[in-house]
């Protein structure tokens, strides 16, 4: 679980979207809620991956779908009485091996009004042998913003495993953020290459921030970042040096307030991109 925070951290912000161009776009064109339905990820004329959101009545995620060529991801979102995200459920499987599954459970914990821990318990189904786990990550902050998330060595082999038992720290993410924005963030020894990245941005609407409640993007293992990402320029951890650069073109909707589309250029050391990426966007 870990590692599946730190993607899902990372796909986040290699993938959202910047620099404004508009459009007078009829297509797709969103009600007043502007809440995103579906997000398309498109490589050489192929559909690679999609995301799906659903709500419930009260306008809160539900429910979000994740698909590339090779797994899917299904995540249940529950609320307590009083609206509030206490858990979400996942499921995660090989399209080509169903029967290969993993089932989490991940209780949220809050210290005012923000979420400071959650809880992860995980059966894991491989070859028709059950593995159960208990595992855990921690947030910390400075007043609002996000600083860092610290993963901890999962239990296994373990059904009465609590949460509080899960104690000893493996890794952790740092994180930067001003105006609102995230700006640097780095993951020591978590297997990417102990690269930093710092993030640049333009004044467009981050396509998340119309999704409540706000709990919804830490279960995502991120705090989002109000406006979008034009320009990511990757590092490398020991000599500073940049190694990639990620450039991103938006189009938006005519009234500048939507991204409909966006454009990834992916830059190592060569001034022709070594990946493009597609990225469509659907409303509600």
């Amino acid at each position: 679980m870990k590692n599946k925070f730190l993607i899902l951290l990372i796909t986040s912000f290699l993938i959202s979207c910047s620099n404004d161009s508009a459009t007078d776009d009829s297509q797709n064109t969103s009600s007043a809620t502007n809440r995103i339905k579906k997000v398309e990820e498109i490589q050489n004329g192929v559909v690679i991956k999609t995301s799906d959101y659903e709500y419930n009545s009260s306008g809160d995620i539900s429910k979000l779908t994740i698909k590339d060529i090779s797994k899917s991801y299904q995540t249940n979102f529950n609320y307590d009485s009083s609206n509030k995200m206490i858990s979400w459920d996942l499921k995660e499987y090989y399209i080509s091996s169903p029967s290969d599954l993993i089932e989490q459970v991940n209780s949220l914990e809050y210290t005012n009004g923000l979420v400071t821990n959650i809880c992860i318990k995980r059966k894991e189904t491989y070859s028709d042998v059950l593995t159960n786990s208990m595992d855990r990550i921690s947030f910390s902050y400075s007043g609002l913003e996000l600083t860092s998330i610290k993963h901890y060595i999962q239990i296994t082999n373990s059904e009465t495993a609590e949460c509080s038992d899960v104690s000893d720290v493996d890794n952790e993410e740092f994180f930067e953020y001003s105006k609102g924005n995230l700006i640097r963030y780095e993951a020591p020894g978590t297997g990417f290459s102990d690269e930093y990245y710092k993030i640049e941005y333009d004044n467009g609407n981050n396509y998340l921030s119309s999704i409540k409640p706000d709990a919804f993007r830490y279960a995502l293992g991120n705090q989002y970042s109000i406006n979008n990402r034009k320009k990511v320029s990757v590092y490398d951890s020991y000599n500073d040096e940049l190694t990639a650069t990620i450039v991103f073109e938006n189009t938006y909707d005519k009234n500048n307030n939507l991204v409909k589309a966006v454009e990834k250029y992916y830059y190592v050391g060569s001034t022709s991109p070594s990946n493009t990426t597609t990225m469509n966007y659907y409303y509600y």
